[in-house]
């Protein structure tokens, strides 16, 4: 009964985290599925400064951390697994492209950031 109990919590475990890589990247598609051209000029300012943000996060990751735990909580074992990928579909130079161009478009609406 223990062996079920273990295997259901690992399945869980696995797809809890699925869902969050999923999550993750879906999320990090979003900032360069954006078009800054139909921005107004405060949305492209602001726009700007989440990819500076963004650059300094990609460039300060390191690498993928990976976690491992157990527990027992009254009669019963529990375990966990965590990933720590900061998993996004684009790189810091896709940013630094993108950055560039959202730089020009504030260029030609006289805007200085």
């Amino acid at each position: 009964m223990l062996n079920v109990k273990k295997a259901v919590l690992f399945a869980a475990s696995i797809a809890v985290f699925a869902f969050i890589l999923a999550g993750c990247a879906a999320k990090s598609t979003d900032l360069l599925a954006e078009n800054p051209k139909t921005m107004n000029d405060e949305q492209l300012l602001e726009y700007f400064y989440r990819l500076n943000d963004e650059i300094e996060k990609q460039e300060k990751q390191s690498s993928p951390s990976f976690s491992v735990g157990l527990g027992t909580f009254g009669r019963g074992v529990g375990g966990g697994v965590g990933v720590g990928t900061g998993g996004t579909g684009y790189t810091a130079e896709d940013l630094r492209q993108r950055r560039i161009e959202v730089r020009m478009e504030l260029k030609r609406r006289k805007i200085n950031p």
